[in-house]
Order: C-alpha cells, then sequence, then structure tokens
C-alpha cells in the first residue's frame, strides 16, 4: 500500500507541474484529506478480512 507522504509528493508535483502553487494552507488540506482517505481504506480492509460474527448463547450465570 502506498504511503501517506508518497501519495502527498505526487499530488503536489502534479499541481506543480500544472502551475498552481501551493500555499500552506492547501498542503494541510491535502495531507489531511490523504491521511483520512488512507484511513478509511484501512478500516474497509479490516472489516473486510474480519471473520463472520457467530453470535453464541451465553451460559447461565453460575447462583
Amino acid at each position: 500500500m502506498l504511503k501517506n507522504a508518497t501519495i502527498e509528493a505526487v499530488i503536489l508535483e502534479m499541481a506543480r507541474k500544472e502551475g498552481i502553487e501551493m500555499n500552506g494552507q492547501d498542503r494541510l488540506l491535502i495531507r489531511t484529506r490523504v491521511a483520512a482517505s488512507v484511513a478509511a481504506k484501512d478500516r474497509h480492509r479490516q472489516r473486510m478480512t474480519a471473520p463472520a460474527f457467530q453470535w453464541k448463547k451465553p451460559t447461565s450465570p453460575r447462583r
């Protein structure tokens, strides 16, 4: 899986090649959006690889 820094660098380089200058706010926005999307992707992958939930009836408590 790609690292956040790699994705950010590619986006910034594409913007630079198109002549768009990025200020600090733009770079912060890119960093936070990339981090959020990578985290969402990881959560989705974790959910998809988790085993199916099997409910078990609880045993009666000792009295």
